[in-house]
């Protein structure tokens, strides 16, 4: 059936759009190094609109992440057959990827619906938190790409390039798990995450355009 492939990929579009809309609105916080006056300021000034950027990406991950990624997964899994190893790693990383960034990025949301009443450390312990929320949930998104990179190259069942972008894009996300290690929010394992974050998001789109444009499965050997 051609819909349910063209109503995950028009879900993934969607979800990236909104994404892109609240990064728009979102006014990013300060490094969490910086002087904690600073901070507390930030959150004084900023923490609503920050919370109207927030739930934006909040309706697009509720709303049409997780249709993008229950279709997306099971064609890569039609197209894996038994054992479904790979594909159910990557629907394994598209459920933790957001689970972690919400446990974690709680303690920040908790500090911008204080605002100007949280005291400074606290303010100060809200970044540090959004941090390794940041990079921890995009850890998990680099095993999502990991575990369909590895199917789309064997199978061909999307454009090859986007399997090898995926493992390019998917080890360097793991591998900026080593900010947490430098301890520098603007340090080169920071930068590699940053750049893994973004080109997740444009490979979600490009991917979310084969579901839309190729609906019949192909597979070339």
């Amino acid at each position: 059936m051609k819909t349910p492939w063209r109503i995950s990929g028009i879900a993934g579009i969607l979800f990236v759009s909104l994404s892109f809309i609240a990064l728009g609105i979102n006014i990013l916080p300060p490094e969490y190094n910086q002087d904690k006056a600073a901070i507390l300021t930030w959150f004084a000034v900023n923490s609503q609109w920050y919370r109207i950027g927030h739930f934006i990406a909040g309706l697009a991950f509720l709303l049409f992440y997780f249709p993008f990624f229950a279709g997306f997964c099971e064609r890569l899994r039609e197209a894996e057959g038994t054992p479904a190893i790979w594909s159910r790693v990557a629907w394994a990383g598209a459920i933790i990827s957001p689970a972690a960034g919400t446990i974690a990025g709680a303690f920040f949301i908790g500090v911008t619906l204080l605002g100007a009443s949280a005291s400074p450390e606290v303010s100060q312990f809200g970044t540090a938190a959004y941090f390794y929320a940041y990079v921890v949930s995009g850890a998990y998104g680099g095993v999502v790409m990991i575990g369909a990179a590895i199917i789309i190259i064997k199978t061909g069942i999307f454009r090859r390039w986007l399997g090898w972008a995926g493992l390019l894009i998917g080890f360097a996300a793991i591998s900026g798990t080593g900010a947490l290690v430098e301890n520098n929010p603007k340090g080169l394992f920071a930068n590699i995450n940053g750049f893994a974050w973004l080109a997740y998001f444009f490979w979600i789109a490009v991917i979310s355009i084969e579901l839309i444009r190729i609906p019949a499965i192909k597979i070339k050997n």
